[in-house]
């Protein structure tokens, strides 16, 4: 299960490296309010689907053929 936690206070980060150093959560991508604004998106949610190289070809030919769509004249 992934959850996306807004962290407010220091402490509770701290509380949440005690849980993994526990083995009880994993922290995949910690990221500072800093850092969200100055990255690309696509830096930011690259590698975010995880397809496999299967989904990940039918996937983009979905987008070719929708973008493909968009140079048809329909009338």
């Amino acid at each position: 299960m992934i959850v996306t936690v807004e962290v407010i206070q220091n402490k509770a980060f701290d509380l949440l490296s005690d849980m993994e150093r526990l083995d009880l959560i994993r922290i995949s991508n910690p990221v500072n309010n800093t850092d969200i604004h100055e990255k690309k998106l696509s830096e930011r949610f690259a590698g975010a689907l995880r397809l496999s190289d299967e989904k990940y070809e039918e996937y983009q030919n979905t987008l070719r053929e929708g973008r493909n769509e968009w140079d048809r004249n329909i009338y």
